[in-house]
């Protein structure tokens, strides 16, 4: 489950609106791979606490961020 938050995250927050609809899945493993081997934490955040407290939603965002500049 813990994976699947970063991902909804970077849903409703506008973080897929410029990827191709033909590419989201290649978006979406490429990103659970960064956040995986990058953000480890923040994962194990999500899976400890079950709540995106502001900070964690901090962190969200600036891994969202890190990712975007990499996939674009």
């Amino acid at each position: 489950i813990q994976a699947q938050v970063p991902i909804i995250f970077a849903g409703v927050n506008g973080y897929l609106d410029k990827i191709p609809v033909n590419k989201v899945v290649e978006w979406e493993k490429d990103f659970i791979s960064h956040v995986a081997t990058q953000h480890a934490d923040v994962l194990e955040e999500i899976r400890t606490k079950g709540v995106l407290s502001k900070e964690l939603e901090a962190k969200l965002r600036d891994v969202c961020d890190n990712h975007a500049k990499g996939f674009y």
